[in-house]
């Protein structure tokens, strides 16, 4: 497992730290969802009311619940109609979902949204909740953005840096890579427009900034999420003070006023006195 080279590192800092200096109290202190029972009690059948209880489950934890969302299952002739209209809210593209899905995927209803689903996604698990997520990170967007300051681009990696924030990491990271086993051979899906190094270093600001146990996210994921998440947590206690600013000004980060050091063990964070000294540069 390899971390994303030091360009992409900083472009990451800054675009999440973007997401927190501007959404930061709308957002609030957000858990950190887990896929497993105690987060996700209901029972599921794969039908159009289990979609709708394990959304509404979702936006309670992302602290959405006020916010009228109804699954809808996806109709290619009525997208058509609806895109030419007033509905369709743009697409936010990711790898193995039609642009026409992606297309419908949100309908503004004026009062509320509906969220349209193909009946293929409802039929996996990690297909779904990644579908879900990334939509319910979207609604959070469109509800908080407006024509004045629009939705910083590429729209994919702002939504995907944002469902991160509201604490619905562990269901992309999972859908980032997707192993799977067809009639062709096994493949690897990715379901998101950031990659898993990317999405693992993004969900580690989180756990770091937020206080979340990595160990017990570790737990409940696959064996290459797992790996991934260790790279991205050495990473992010080797830069003590990029998790410190995201919490006290986050702005700084967004200007690009910080320098990254390069992971360390922790045997070398603890000589080099990581988390005490400061490599932040300079405030002018």
């Amino acid at each position: 497992m390899e971390l994303p080279d030091d360009r992409t590192l900083r472009e990451l800092v800054q675009r999440y730290a973007s997401v927190i200096e501007r959404f930061g109290p709308d957002i609030g202190t957000r858990p950190m969802v887990l896929p497993n029972g105690s987060f996700f009690p209901d029972v599921f059948t794969g039908d159009l009311p289990s979609v709708s209880r394990l959304l509404r489950r979702m936006q309670e934890h992302a602290g959405m619940a006020d916010i009228p969302i109804r699954v809808g299952v996806y109709d290619p002739e009525q997208a058509k109609e609806e895109a030419c209209g007033r509905g369709g809210c743009g697409s936010c593209a990711a790898p193995g979902v039609s642009p026409e899905l992606a297309a419908a995927r949100l309908v503004d209803l004026g009062d509320g949204w509906r969220l349209n689903i193909a009946p293929a996604e409802a039929q996996n698990p990690v297909v779904l909740t990644a579908a879900l997520a990334r939509a319910i990170g979207h609604v959070f967007l469109l509800e908080e953005t407006s024509a004045d300051r629009p939705i910083e681009q590429p729209l994919e990696v702002t939504v995907e840096l944002t469902t991160v924030a509201l604490g619905l990491g562990t269901l992309l990271l999972s859908g980032a890579y997707l192993y799977q086993k067809s009639c062709g051979g096994p493949n690897v899906a990715c379901l998101t427009a950031l990659g898993l190094e990317e999405l693992s270093v993004a969900f580690a600001l989180f756990c770091k900034q937020g206080g979340h146990s990595m160990r017990k996210a570790r737990g409940e994921l696959e064996v290459t999420q797992r790996e991934q998440l260790s790279e991205a947590e050495t990473w992010v206690l080797s830069n003590p003070d990029v998790t410190r600013l995201l919490g006290s000004d986050p702005l700084r980060l967004v200007l690009g006023d910080f320098e990254l050091s390069a992971p360390k063990s922790w045997v070398a964070r603890l000589f080099s006195g990581a988390g005490t000294a400061s490599r932040v540069s300079p405030a002018s």
